[in-house]
């Protein structure tokens, strides 16, 4: 919104950042045992980042003289730091460890640490081989199983299997906790950008999923095979008058299809509406509002972005479905898109959302390419509905609360909307 709502891609804003500068020294230190590995790590910040550069303007033996992060000024407006500490630990590492160690990976696994450091799950840093494949991701040419995940309560849970998934024809659930991929477990250290690259894959290859279903005790080990993964993000059902409108997902097709059905909703004249985002785990910020904007009078407030900058999105107008009785069904499976498009209109229209407790998706990441082609996804901002209520880790609170009991095939949610909207529609 990826911002993505949800890691999908959103807001996109230009961050003012300055990167360091290298200077060239004068003079090198003297030649000692470090020097190979030095000249590689110089290689590295040909394509890399630039920051680790404190260690050719001053003598290694004269880096305890200053403090952890102390900066060194080499001209002005621009800075250097030293990390002493950083590079004590590099030398003793290499000197120490009885295996070998990929500088590389060092390099890299050290920037990830200083951003997994900020304490916020969306916020990540990939390197250049993750970043590709994120991007490949956002294009929508990849292999997967259909699922969305998200971190809640330190844990990486099932936000929603889509529909007709892979995953879901395996049996992975919506608050399916995610123990191990491929046996290899899960710790506090792994990233959402793990778990993701992990479970995707070669069309055709299987992966082994292990998760523990809601309510339960014991682990399962499903096995899922990778597929390219399709969505139909909006359909079209009329029961008993009533226009059923499933929103899988907000894609950058779905507010130009939601248009044709509501065209089609007010020309076939039903007595009501039920708008079904379980199960969704969000998209594109715009595609919701421009939903929304079918029945919030143009003008009023459809989300608020709170960050370093303040921002309201507005209903844009072409109000074709306002009047209509309306209602939402939710689950712990809508988040970011859906539970905006759910708080707008419980807000602005009153209209009744029924079902679960919402997934509580409500930030937005930027995403930043950085010089080597490794990237950043930074949390900017958070999202809240029009009266102020924080969608991130609280969700929407369901006005009318129904269970769906998964022992029976009954839906006793969506039966539940037919029964509002019978009443609204008397």
């Amino acid at each position: 919104m990826t911002s993505t709502p949800n890691q999908k891609a959103v807001i996109l804003t230009n961050m003012n950042i300055q990167p360091p500068v290298v200077e060239e020294p004068s003079e090198l230190p003297a030649k000692s045992k470090k020097s190979k590995q030095l000249a590689f790590f110089a290689a590295l910040l040909v394509f890399g980042l630039g920051i680790f550069i404190g260690r050719y303007l001053i003598p290694a033996g004269e880096l305890k003289a200053f403090d952890a992060l102390q900066f060194v000024s080499v001209e002005q407006g621009q800075r250097q730091l030293v990390f002493p500490t950083f590079w004590e630990a590099w030398d003793k590492l290499h000197a120490n460890f009885i295996g070998d160690v990929d500088d590389k990976k060092l390099y890299y696994g050290a920037v990830a640490g200083m951003v997994r450091s900020a304490g916020d799950p969306y916020t990540v840093f990939a390197p250049p081989a993750d970043t590709k494949q994120f991007e490949e991701t956002i294009e929508g040419s990849f292999g997967g199983v259909g699922v969305e995940i998200g971190v809640k309560n330190g844990a990486v849970v099932v936000i929603s299997p889509l529909d007709g998934s892979p995953a879901k024809k395996a049996g992975i659930l919506e608050g399916d906790l995610i123990l191990s991929v491929d046996k290899k477990p899960l710790s506090a250290e792994t990233t959402l950008d793990e778990v993701v690259q992990s479970i995707r894959g070669e069309n055709g290859q299987p992966v082994e999923i292990t998760v523990l279903h809601e309510g339960e005790t014991e682990p399962k080990d499903i096995t899922v095979t990778r597929d390219t993964i399709a969505i139909e993000s909006v359909r079209l059902d009329v029961i008993d008058n009533i226009a059923y409108v499933s929103i899988k997902n907000f894609n950058s097709d779905t507010a130009k299809r939601f248009n044709d059905i509501a065209r089609q909703i007010k020309s076939d004249q039903v007595k009501g509406i039920i708008l079904d985002v379980r199960g969704n785990p969000g998209g594109f910020l715009q595609s919701a509002v421009d939903i929304a904007s079918r029945f919030i009078p143009k003008g009023q407030v459809v989300v608020a972005e709170k960050g370093h900058k303040d921002k309201d999105y507005n209903a844009s107008g072409n109000t074709i479905l306002s009047g209509i009785p309306t209602v939402i069904l939710v689950n712990g499976g809508s988040a970011s898109a859906s539970e905006i498009l759910a708080g707008a209109l419980n807000d602005q229209l009153s209209t009744p959302v029924i079902g679960t407790q919402t997934f509580g998706k409500g930030s937005v990441q930027e995403f930043i390419k950085l010089s080597d082609g490794s990237s950043l996804r930074v949390t900017i901002a958070k999202w809240y509905t029009p009266k102020g209520r924080s969608i991130n880790e609280e969700g929407i609170t369901p006005s009318i609360p129904v269970e769906l009991d998964r022992s029976t095939e009954a839906d006793e949610q969506l039966n539940r909307a037919l029964e509002e909207i019978k009443k609204l529609a008397q």
